[in-house]
Order: C-alpha cells, then structure tokens, then sequence
C-alpha cells in the first residue's frame, strides 16, 4: 500500500508506520513462518529447490520526493531479501531461492488512490513513467523469475534503475564516487567469492544451524 504524502506532513509518521506494517512487517511475518517451516531440521521436503519471492517496487531502486512512508518500506524489504540470500546457504540440503521482484505503475485501484494525495512534484517528476496494467506486469516478472533472476525488473526504466542501484544517490564528490563506481564493480565478483566461500565454509564445519549454541 502507498498513500504518498511528503514527509514534513503532521500525519507523516503515523503513515509510515502504518506501511512499514503492511508492505515490511506483512511480507517478513510471512516469509518468516515459510523459512522457519523449509528450513526446520523435524521436516523434511523434496530436494530442489523452493522459491520465496519478495514484491517490491522501483522506488526501492531509486527514491523519489513524495513517496517518504513507501520508499523504506521496500528498501527495508530489499534488504531483508539479500541477506536471506546469505542466509539460505546455511541449507545446503534445503534449498531456498530468494528473489524479489521490482515493478513500476501498475494500472490498478491502489495506483488511483495514491494520485489523490500525490503532491504535485511527484506528478510531475512521474508523468511519463510507463505504466502497465496488472497482466503485463505478471507475465514480464514470471519471465524473470523463470530465468532464475535474483532481482525481476518488468521494463527497461526498472532494468536501467537496477543497473545504477549503487549510484543513485546524491554523491559527495561526483569525480570520486563515479571512478570508485567503476573500481568496485568488479571488485564485488571477489567479495562475494569470498564471503559467500566463508558462509558455505561454515556450514560444512558446523553443520546445520538448529545446533548452534543459543546466544539468548
């Protein structure tokens, strides 16, 4: 749900809390209940793997003025996503694939509701965001998700927005953030290399996480 409002409005705070609830808190009591039931070591459920996938939107790839109780909702979402991601290689022998997908304006009734309170800026900055209706949108994330993709986008605007996910920010000096923009790129390839190698080691040395010491 999105009812887009700027943040300096009194009811701001009440509204974000309210999404939070909804778009954060609905998805993650969800995937929790799912997890815990996949990953218990008592069940056990044919080896290959099974798919948990996260809605989104492409504000959680780039923010814009006016959205101030959804966008942390979804980057909070986005969040949560990759570090399951690290998480579900504690399961070698359950697995879990996670995705999330990123769709724009969907032709809908929710999309009517937010265009009556959407500040004028906000209209203004999306006017010529392409929007598709509710079947578009399924087809062009199954596909996506069909071909195993991490993160779905549905259009080229989101694909460009995934592409930039790192710099979309405002930068603290354009020439240094663009060239180490360039430089980590690559680098990423390693980090991950080497901390998903640490994740996997770990679990072959101490086995499955239902027999970690509680710390609580």
């Amino acid at each position: 749900m999105s009812i887009p409002m700027l943040f300096q409005e009194e009811q701001a705070m009440t509204e974000m809390r309210r999404e939070m609830g909804v778009n954060f808190w609905g998805a993650s009591d969800m995937a929790h209940a799912i997890l815990r039931e996949w990953w218990s070591p008592d069940h056990k459920y044919p080896n290959e793997p099974k798919h948990l996938i996260f809605t989104a939107s492409v504000l959680a790839l780039y923010a814009i003025v006016g959205y101030s109780p959804y966008n942390p909702s979804k980057w909070a979402l986005r969040g949560l996503a990759d570090t399951l991601t690290q998480e579900a290689m504690l399961y070698p022998d359950q697995p879990v694939k996670i995705h999330m997908v990123f769709p724009g304006t969907i032709l809908s009734p929710g999309f009517e509701r937010e265009q009556m309170t959407k500040p004028d800026v906000t209209l203004e900055l999306e006017k010529d965001d392409p929007k598709l209706t509710p079947d578009q949108v399924a087809e062009k994330a199954i596909a996506g998700l069909e071909a195993g993709k991490h993160f779905v986008t549905v259009g080229i605007l989101g694909e460009l927005l995934r592409y930039g996910v790192l710099g979309g920010s405002l930068r603290n000096n354009w020439l240094v953030d663009i060239f180490m923009a360039w430089f980590m790129a690559p680098v990423w390839f390693f980090v991950h290399l080497v901390m998903h190698g640490q994740i996997k080691s770990f679990v072959k040395k101490h086995g499955h996480p239902s027999t970690y010491p509680k710390k609580f």
